[in-house]
């Protein structure tokens, strides 16, 4: 062994001396570098949570914008009670900032914003106030609105301004702590080198001195901490430079669904749609931001369960002192109802001009699923009530042509008699709409009136579901159904007063076409009431006239006059009695007065009332009746049978015409057969139409054309049906059945036909 010397006791002492000395150097410099990170985070921390708060602001100013705008637009007082809550919140979060020490720039800004904020609140109130006055705005009114809009230009203004310099501020704070760090750096080498004598006395002071900056730093961190936890309507999180998530808020994990321990660690891109990572959109958004200092978009990004959502993004790069990159700030908010609210005022538009372009209303109508598919539902649905009140499919539409043809056929299927269920039925039935924002299980066996239609609507795949009436003066015209089958595509309460608004619009325009088409209708029955009504009044006065000039020593050319006369004057009674049925047909004022009655006896007193005219036209009645009782109304069934009669005489003269009465089952059948020309096939389908007349064969068959009109509408009513067996050159058969009981075809006693989703 070497002797333990004097000097080399020294070099051991000198040796661990310095190497104490080196301890406590390296203990110092991390111990000073914990307490200025921790001085800065408090720093920046407090800049942090001014920069949120002036955030805060700027949001709150905007959802105020947007439900003022909201107001003006559907007069919707919820929009009203909205913008107070928006400025509750906008002058709550600049009183918080005003009682925080700022710079005078600050308090100026500040300052600003409120005066221009203020301004904007008294114009808009008295813009308010002159639309719900209700008239016309005079040029004052006009100059508060140029008021407002410049105070809403200046408020933008002030915030921007605001915002600029707090995020100045911010970065001023962070330039100083890394010129700090480096200022620490060098104090601490000078420390180790002349404190080497001192090293157990700095020790000792150093530590009863970093103490209580310590728990500084752990009270600033864990402010920190409460600050970005508390930002909920925000995804606020951090990516290191090569564009992994480095910090997770709960605020990002209740937008999209990740937990901060699933996050972390993973890239970044992740969160953006797969045709959006194939093209490189995280990387070249990144870029740009490093590029201009900053970067605003919208786009679509993911939730953790794959469904999608409209996001608008702040991104920001985070620089040290030198200019070097250490990561980016981003900031998203899920902004997919603003978006709905824009697409359906686009929507809006264009069936505007699609209904004002369209002629025909109902062709106008039909386009409305096209348009709605896949703009704002993936399937859909329309139905428009029918004369007989049930509702009929006009439209069908589906982003999947397998799922449309799925509609089609649920709407094939048949339909077992109602029972209180949910969907189009049920809509049409109480004239209010039916939002499911999630179709679980149970709503579906509320829709499904039979397995069979269970089955189908399973298949579908249906998430969610809007159904609206389309109302219009008091009535329902239609029935409009959307149908999600996405998550991310879910149906709320502003897809369901927009889509309202346009079922309105399109039962109006279906209102006006029906209103038109009565008036031309109206028109041309004036035109055709003149003209028929002209001649047996003009042939009447012309035989009254002869009448008059004959000598009383003629009795029998006198009673052959009237005889005639009294022919005309039955037939004016019979036009105008058609015409008064028709008024109340088309007015929906005809009610029928049921009684018992004998179909047999009315028909042997028809027959004996039309004797005369049946003899005069060589046409004999020949009556095959049988006893049938029923509750109907008397008089409307002897129009029927006097029109029938009178289109017997006209095409049939010279050959006999057969009339039978028969039960059958529930109910009767009355037949009125003629052995004249016939009717051809193919106009069999119209001859029951207004102003529709049956073929003649070589002289002008006169009337209406109303005549088998008013038997339809009238057999109808009773809940019968009327069809003819013809064929040319072989007479006609016009048979009437009819239950035993007439019922009124109501609307919610009819059988909802297989348009209707149940």
């Amino acid at each position: 062994m070497r002797p333990w010397t004097f000097a080399r006791r020294i070099a051991v002492g000198f040796a661990v001396l310095l190497t104490v000395a080196g301890a406590i150097a390296g203990s110092t410099a991390l111990a000073l570098r914990t307490l200025t990170h921790s001085g800065t985070d408090a720093a920046i921390l407090r800049q942090g949570l001014r920069l949120a708060e002036v955030e805060r602001l700027r949001r709150a100013f905007s959802e105020k914008l947007a439900s003022q705008r909201g107001y003006s637009l559907t007069g919707n007082a919820s929009f009203v009670a909205e913008a107070n809550l928006a400025r509750g919140q906008f002058l709550g979060t600049l009183d918080d900032l005003r009682a925080r020490p700022r710079t005078s720039d600050e308090a100026q800004a500040l300052e600003a914003v409120a005066r221009a904020e203020a301004e904007h609140q008294l114009a808009m109130q008295r813009l308010n106030e002159a639309r719900e006055s209700g008239g016309e705005m005079p040029q004052e009114w006009d100059a508060v609105y140029r008021r407002a809009t410049d105070a809403r230009d200046q408020t933008q203004e002030s915030l921007e301004g605001l915002s600029w310099l707090t995020r100045q501020q911010l970065n001023e704070d962070a330039s100083r702590a890394r010129m700090v760090d480096h200022q620490v750096f060098w104090l601490v080498l000078a420390a180790a080198t002349l404190g080497l004598l001192m090293a157990a006395g700095l020790a000792g002071v150093l530590t009863r001195g970093l103490w209580p900056l310590h728990r500084e730093a752990r009270v600033s961190q864990a402010r920190f901490r409460l600050l970005v936890e508390g930002v909920k309507d925000y995804a606020l999180y951090l990516l290191d430079t090569e564009g992994r998530v480095a910090s997770w808020n709960p605020g990002a994990e209740r937008i999209q669904g990740w937990s901060a321990g699933e996050i972390i660690g993973r890239p970044g891109a992740l969160l953006y749609p797969p045709e959006a990572m194939a093209d490189g959109t995280p990387l070249r958004e990144r870029e740009r931001a490093e590029r201009e200092g900053r970067l605003e978009s919208e786009g679509v990004r993911i939730h953790k369960d794959g469904t999608r959502f409209w996001a608008e993004s702040l991104l920001t790069p985070l620089k040290d002192a030198s200019g070097r990159l250490e990561g980016f700030a981003v900031l998203t908010r899920d902004i997919s109802e603003r978006k709905r609210l824009e697409s359906g005022q686009r929507l809006l538009v264009e069936a505007e001009g699609v209904f004002h372009a369209e002629k025909d209303p109902e062709q106008a109508v039909a386009g409305l699923p096209r348009l709605l598919v896949p703009e704002l539902a993936d399937g859909c649905l329309l139905g428009l009530v029918s004369t007989r009140g049930g509702l009929e499919p006009l439209a069908v539409a589906h982003v999947s042509p397998e799922k449309e043809a799925l509609l089609w056929e649920l709407l094939r299927l048949p339909v077992p008699p109602p029972r209180e269920v949910a969907g189009m039925r049920h809509v049409l039935r109480t004239g209010a709409s039916e939002l499911f924002t999630e179709v679980t299980p149970r709503v579906l066996l509320r829709m499904a009136p039979d397995a069979g239609h269970l089955s189908i609507l399973q298949r579908l795949g249906v998430v969610s579901m809007l159904t609206v009436p389309l109302r219009a003066g008091g009535k329902t015209l239609g029935v409009l159904a959307l149908v999600s089958q996405r998550a991310e595509r879910r149906f709320t309460l502003t897809d369901q007063v927009f889509v309202e608004e346009l079922a309105g619009r399109a039962a109006l325009a279906l209102e006006n076409g029906r209103l038109l088409r009565e008036a031309q209708a109206a028109l041309e029955l004036i035109g055709v009431a003149a003209h028929d009504l002209g001649n047996p009044l003009q042939a009447l006065q012309l035989m009254l006239g002869k009448l008059r000039r004959l000598p009383p020593t003629e009795p029998e050319a006198l009673r052959e006059g009237l005889t005639r006369a009294v022919r005309h004057t039955q037939r004016l009674g019979r036009l105008l009695l058609n015409l008064l049925d028709l008024s109340r047909l088309s007015s929906g004022r005809l009610e029928l007065e049921l009684g018992e009655v004998n179909l047999a006896e009315l028909v042997r007193e028809a027959a004996v009332r039309h004797a005369e005219q049946s003899e005069e036209v060589g046409s004999p009645l020949v009556l095959r009746v049988e006893e049938v009782v029923g509750q109907w109304d008397k008089l409307r069934l002897e129009r029927v049978l006097t029109n029938l009669l009178s289109n017997a005489f006209k095409y049939g003269k010279g050959h006999p015409i057969e009339l039978t009465v028969e039960r059958t089952g529930e109910g009767a059948r009355l037949s009125v057969r003629d052995h004249g020309p016939g009717i051809p096939r193919d106009q069999q389908l119209t001859i029951f139409e207004r102003f529709s007349k049956a073929p003649s064969v070589g002289e002008r068959k006169e009337g209406f054309g109303l005549g088998l009109y008013i038997v339809r509408q009238l057999v109808e009513a009773h809940g019968g049906d009327v069809r003819v067996e013809s064929a040319w050159g072989e007479g006609a058969a016009f048979i009437v059945e009819l239950p035993l009981r007439a019922m009124r075809l109501e609307l919610d006693a009819d059988p909802a036909p297989p348009g209707s989703m149940h």
